[in-house]
């Protein structure tokens, strides 16, 4: 039974007042039911009758004669409220605060006993198979406010968490991305949400199909099969079902068979070389076009079976780049080159053999490594189309593994430096195996080497090592990196051309790196910093900064404000080194929050490499004096890697990473495990 209730409100404005009725219908308590939600929809009520401060200590303003009044009402509104039999023990109360109070301490015990249960309702809170999600979620809240009422105060991280791991096995890759997408914070409200939308998109028919099926439901008689309805057998015997089910099998299959022809026959008379159909059924990439391979080595690897046994030859094996849906470039490789097909095909098994998980739902296909979603297909029909190009290129034709393929190795080990840099390194004889350092085309390079300005070179002359140093911030990123970080410092000796990096949070970090790598610098050389370089900027300008150089002797030059061309040195070398990242990322497939990691590899291969400033030598080459001859050590930024865990006995010994590069100061790997969800270390 509920209480109908109406309340009025005024305002006034000059000689204005308005007056306006609302109508509450508040269900009356009866003991029974649930406490906290009544009281919260009796306090609403006294609010919007400006009685809810009645249950509070009087104010100093008030009379004694209207706090009476005033009390008098809100007792009034709360016993309305209550069922018959629970008024007797408020009967005489003319405090609404000692009213409220008694009723709270009566029916809201907040002992111990009650939050235990509350908290191990909430802890072991899951998904009822058969509940709507907004039936779930309604459940979940409801504990969360009953915890709020016995003033048990629950983190809001905790809550999304907690909400997160009570959801079914269908909602994985929801939770995964939600993680991934706030690996420094996680919010309640952001997680309902996305939970909400993603019941929208893929839980919509669910109840439908329920009901459909509850509709069609009758009694069946005692001894009646509910397959055919005849009586005289149960349906795991019916000899209809056994007799129809294989047909049925069959013709199922010949559905799905004449559904890919229909999809290959079309495709013969329209130019669709360029879709890919994301198939579970065959074991290799394959393509039947040739002019897609952007290198392939023809040869007679034998006959493919098709789905309806039609023998294909295989005339050869290769690679081919596709351009994703997200503009990742990623290279397909021991792709088949079957002229005989009629349509790309993308195996998954080859995928998830590769470490690859593959998701369908809501007519959306995604193949995810980690948080990483490397490719997506749309449905049409039953079959699952690639979102995404061919990046269609010149074949490169050989009869084995050649030269070229070397050096593109390197190119990509040395993070796709220039062809100059790379043929520098192939005549000093340090890159194994290289001969020519000719690239034919990278496309990653491409994507990532669009320039805007030239800088000038600079025009002065140094001595040695540590005479002049050029110094500039960059930044802030829009997207922070795995640490939190949105800016880098750069730091370039202008004798030996070597880069040192710094990410930082925060640009007024800028005085104590640079503090901390002048004290490193000058150890390991026994040199002192003459003069420093940068912008007109106030980190550089920060009086602290400029006293510390005063004191140290060190000349400060700046450049003219607007004119980075001034500091040109420095520009170029953060330049070099965010055209590396973009390279890196986009031929790894990593997201731009692996930026940091990036940059810090990018510079390591910088010192490493050739510079026209210093006649064809590289940077580390003239800071110590030493030729570099070691580049066998270094691996593809991006690359898979495995490293050595201890666990249980039975546990697997390693665990699959993404090399991010080394240390700083050691040759150990920094490795991004996606399984944990963090940088691990692990010895070279």
């Amino acid at each position: 039974m509920a209480e109908e209730i109406t309340t009025s409100s005024s305002g006034s404005s000059g000689h204005r007042t308005t007056v306006s009725n609302a109508k509450f219908e508040v269900e009356k308590f009866d003991g029974t039911n649930n406490f906290g939600m009544w009281q919260c929809e009796v306090l609403d009520v006294l609010i919007q009758q400006d009685l809810d401060i009645t249950l509070e200590a009087k104010p100093d303003d008030i009379s004694e004669k209207d706090w009476a009044k005033l009390n008098r009402q809100a007792c009034g509104t709360i016993r309305l409220c209550l069922a018959k039999d629970q008024k007797y023990f408020v009967m005489k109360e003319t405090s609404a605060k000692e009213l409220w109070d008694k009723l709270e301490n009566k029916y809201m015990t907040k002992s111990v006993e009650n939050r235990l249960y509350l908290k191990k309702k909430l802890f072991r809170f899951q998904y009822k198979q058969g509940t709507s999600m907004n039936e779930h979620l309604n459940s979940f809240n409801k504990i969360l406010a009953d915890l709020q009422n016995l003033d048990v105060e629950i983190d809001d991280e905790d809550k999304a968490l907690l909400l997160l791991n009570s959801l079914p096995e269908t909602y994985e890759h929801l939770t995964t991305t939600l993680l991934y997408e706030n690996r420094v914070q996680m919010h309640l409200q952001q997680g309902v949400g996305r939970v909400l939308a993603r019941n929208l998109r893929g839980d919509g028919n669910l109840a439908q199909n329920r009901a459909e099926k509850s509709s069609d439901r009758r009694q069946l008689a005692k001894d009646e099969c509910a397959y055919c309805h005849q009586k005289g057998h149960w349906k795991d015997k019916c000899p209809i079902k056994e007799k129809k089910e294989p047909k049925a099998n069959v013709a199922q299959n010949k559905n799905e068979d004449e559904d890919l022809d229909a999809v290959l026959t079309v495709s013969s008379f329209t130019n669709h070389s360029d879709e890919w159909i994301l198939d579970s059924g065959c074991s290799y990439h394959m393509s039947p076009y040739r002019d897609l391979f952007s290198s392939l080595e023809e040869f007679d690897g034998g006959i493919v079976l098709m789905g309806n046994d039609n023998a294909c030859k295989t005339r050869g094996i290769g690679t081919i780049r596709l351009k994703m849906f997200d503009g990742t470039i990623r290279v397909l490789t021991d792709v088949r080159y079957v002229p005989d097909l009629k349509k790309n095909l993308l195996s998954l098994g080859t995928l998830d053999s590769k470490g690859y998980k593959v998701t369908m739902e809501g007519g959306i296909l995604k193949v995810v490594r980690g948080a990483l979603v490397a490719m997506k297909g749309t449905r049409k029909g039953n079959l699952y189309f690639l979102d995404g190009s061919t990046v269609t290129g010149r074949v490169v034709v050989s009869n084995s593994s050649d030269e070229s393929d070397t050096s593109r190795l390197w190119h990509m080990l040395l993070g796709h430096p220039g062809e100059k840099a790379l043929q520098t390194l192939v005549r000093q004889g340090v890159l194994k195996g290289a001969k020519t350092g000719q690239i034919n085309f990278c496309e990653h390079c491409v994507l990532g080497k669009q320039t805007r300005v030239k800088f000038g070179t600079a025009i002065h002359q140094t001595e040695g090592i540590l005479d002049y140093v050029h110094t500039d911030i960059w930044g802030p990123t829009r997207t922070s990196s795995l640490g939190g970080r949105h800016w880098f410092v750069t730091f370039i000796d202008d004798f030996s051309r070597r880069v040192w990096v710094y990410t930082m949070k925060h640009k007024d970090e800028v005085l104590d790196i640079f503090l901390s790598w002048k004290q490193m610098v000058e150890n390991q050389t026994g040199r002192k910093i003459k003069k420093l370089r940068s912008d007109n900027g106030g980190e550089y300008r920060y009086d602290p900064f400029l006293k510390i150089c005063q004191e140290e002797g060190i000349v400060r030059h700046f450049t003219v404000r607007r004119t980075p061309q001034q500091n040109g040195v420095a520009e170029r070398m953060n330049r070099t080194l965010v055209t590396k990242v973009r390279c890196m990322l986009s031929h790894a497939g990593l997201s731009k929050a692996f930026w940091a990691e990036a940059v810090s590899y990018a510079s390591h291969l910088v010192n490493r490499l050739p510079a026209a400033g210093i006649g064809g030598k590289t940077p580390m080459e003239v800071w110590s004096g030493k030729p570099i001859s070691d580049y066998d050590y270094l691996h593809v930024f991006g690359c898979s890697a495995y490293f050595h865990v201890t666990e249980s006995k039975l546990d697997p010994r390693a665990k699959k990473a993404i090399f991010l590069g080394f240390s700083s100061g050691t040759k150990a790997y920094r490795l991004w495990c996606p399984e944990l969800k963090k940088v691990v270390l692990s010895g070279a």
